[in-house]
């Protein structure tokens, strides 16, 4: 693991493609109808009207869930730090990685949401920033806030959508207390298993073999919302090792990094880090409908393995 900290040289950010396919049937009947798009499938409503202040934003992955993932940066790259892809800043409180903001006016309003913080933020700049254990130029975006903003996911909003969202707390959930039902294992390994709760929602990493898991979401009745098989990244001759739990960053194995709760739905948008050999990637688990579906939203490099 000591070699994930060496070079890298440049931003991959990924098109988010939904992991939930349409049948062909299906697609061939949406193409009947003039006007139907991406964001209108999976709603009936209407998407928001943009008001015309906040047209030069930059697009929102998903408009039934408005605003754009970002991240509390950390004052100094070398130090103790909660997650190690956090950006580093001495002047900006949240960045973005991304490429969408070039065209925005410095200056711009915004609202930032965290755990327990809600705030009017402005775009500070849109620009490489060096980024990675050797300063590599990366597109970011970068905001200025009054407050420190936490490591970790901060959901960033238009001015005219900055109440439709709370950030939850994400916190541990002791094993005890995860609903019956959830657990593939009885009785379940206590080392085999990472457990967290945001709001009323449960979220559960159980080792299955020893480099598979199961990611599964639920409600806190123990109604499975998202399961998803994970694995443990290998690369022949230089890193093959089992999951293990007790240690906080093993490529392949994803996180929960933020939480956040819209109006319009009873279940959180929650966003995941994966960390990889040469970087991080981060996906988001949306709802749509009575369940939940998985969506790309970028990733970065970080250093050459």
């Amino acid at each position: 693991m000591d070699k994930l900290k060496e070079d890298m040289k440049k931003i991959n950010l990924s098109i988010p493609q939904p992991k939930t396919k349409l049948s062909l049937t299906l697609l061939s009947l949406l193409l009947l109808f003039s006007g139907l798009n991406s964001c209108t499938i999976w709603e009936n409503n209407a998407p928001p009207t943009i008001p015309e202040a906040e047209r030069d934003l930059p697009e929102q992955r998903f408009l039934e869930f408005p605003g754009w993932l970002g991240f509390g940066t950390k004052v100094q790259q070398d130090g103790v730090t909660k997650f190690p892809f956090s950006p580093t800043s001495g002047e900006a409180q949240i960045a973005m990685f991304s490429e969408q903001w070039s065209l925005v006016d410095p200056g711009t309003p915004l609202v930032a949401i965290a755990p327990g913080i809600r705030e009017e933020v402005t775009l500070r700049r849109w620009q490489n920033e060096p980024y990675g254990c050797n300063d590599s130029p990366t597109p970011m975006a970068t905001f200025n806030a009054s407050q420190t903003f936490p490591e970790g996911a901060v959901w960033v909003l238009p001015p005219s959508q900055g109440d439709t969202a709370t950030a939850l707390s994400l916190e541990t959930l002791p094993i005890d207390r995860i609903p019956e039902g959830v657990l593939r294992r009885d009785p379940p390994d206590p080392k085999q298993i990472l457990a967290w709760e945001a709001g009323e929602t449960i979220i559960v990493l159980e080792q299955t073999t020893e480099n598979t898991a199961l990611l599964t979401v639920a409600d806190n009745a123990g109604t499975d919302l998202y399961t998803n098989p994970v694995e443990i990244l290998s690369m022949p001759g230089s890193y093959e090792e089992p999951i293990d739990f007790s240690r906080s960053v093993q490529p392949g194995i994803p996180a929960p990094i933020g939480a956040f709760q819209f109006q319009n739905n009873p279940v959180p948008l929650l966003v995941f880090w994966r960390p990889s050999f040469e970087g991080h990637s981060f996906e988001a688990v949306v709802p749509r409908g009575e369940f939940l579906e998985s969506v790309d939203v970028g990733s970065v490099y970080y250093c050459a393995f």
